[in-house]
């Protein structure tokens, strides 16, 4: 226990490492930057560790050391837990309820369908949904459980893959017929009204026109001409009403396939490609997350069983 006597200096620690400044570790704990730096300054001393490096010019004056970057992981984790269990003293009781996250594009085009079918069975529990563009910390929010695409590769969380994608073009089947695309090789795309995703930056590996171009080795215009939209659901329902062509997301536009308002022009036999990122299941990985309250572990394993 003498290891936190020192309580005050280690939760000013930690707020200053993640603010990456005393002054906003102070605004936080309604104190002075003194006060916070004071706290350090004594840890630092009981430990005989420096935690911070202090540049007195420049962009990041406030950096961790090295012994400090080790022990953060760990004591902010600490803090998030001990929140946790004060708010299970503070809350009334609830009912069980599933906190899940997702992009907004993900929540619309292929998770609320199943929500709504999973809460149709299980009227003993709720589902809560929260979408995010960014990633969210899981612990800090409550969140149970989350559905990121990407390669699987994330910090502090445990993934469990959930389905692939395929991406190819589509278009309204009217446009398809203004635009002579059925009869027309896909080299002569230099002419068609093109329709960019940009919710994530390319640069980031996500599928854009480009990868398309490469793999399906079919030349584009050099410039990528075309409406550029930060959301998936407005670019593919713009394309759904005739607007131009665009890159679809297996997973995300099972619909419109279904209901024929959106078609491949092309033979996806030729000209679809498997994306390198996937869609995964993830939750926080940290000791008390470990053992997954039953109903949670019942709603992932429910969402596996629908791919």
């Amino acid at each position: 226990m003498n290891r936190i006597a020192h309580l005050n200096g280690i939760r000013a620690f930690e707020a200053a490492a993640r603010h990456h400044s005393f002054a906003g570790a102070a605004q936080e704990l309604n104190v002075t930057s003194a006060a916070v730096g004071q706290q350090v300054r004594q840890l630092e001393e009981w430990l005989n560790v420096r935690l911070f490096n202090r540049a007195t010019s420049g962009s990041s004056r406030l950096t961790l050391t090295d012994e400090g970057e080790r022990a953060f992981p760990d004591i902010h984790r600490g803090f998030e837990l001990i929140g946790r269990g004060l708010n299970h003293l503070f809350d009334e009781p609830q009912e069980d309820v599933i906190t899940v996250s997702a992009s907004p594009s993900i929540v619309s085009k292929w998770l609320l369908t199943r929500v709504n079918q999973y809460q149709l069975q299980h009227d003993d529990i709720d589902v809560q949904v929260e979408t995010n563009v960014s990633i969210v910390d899981y612990t800090e929010q409550g969140i149970d459980v989350g559905i990121r695409y990407g390669l699987g590769q994330w910090k502090d969380v445990c993934a469990q893959h959930l389905m692939f994608e395929d991406i190819f073009p589509v278009c309204s089947p009217a446009f398809a017929k203004q635009h002579g695309l059925s009869d027309t090789p896909p080299d002569m795309l230099r002419d068609i009204p093109l329709l960019h995703d940009l919710s994530v930056p390319s640069n980031s590996g996500y599928p854009s026109w480009q990868e398309w171009s490469d793999r399906a080795e079919v030349p584009v215009p050099n410039k990528l001409h075309g409406l550029k939209i930060n959301d998936f659901a407005s670019v593919i329902e713009l394309a759904r009403r005739g607007s131009g062509l665009a890159l679809g997301r297996s997973r995300l536009i099972e619909d419109e396939l279904k209901s024929g308002e959106l078609v491949c022009p092309f033979d996806l036999s030729k000209y679809q490609f498997r994306s390198r990122f996937c869609y995964f299941l993830v939750w926080q990985q940290d000791e008390a997350s470990r053992d997954m309250n039953d109903h949670v572990d019942r709603f992932r394993q429910w969402l596996i069983s629908t791919t």
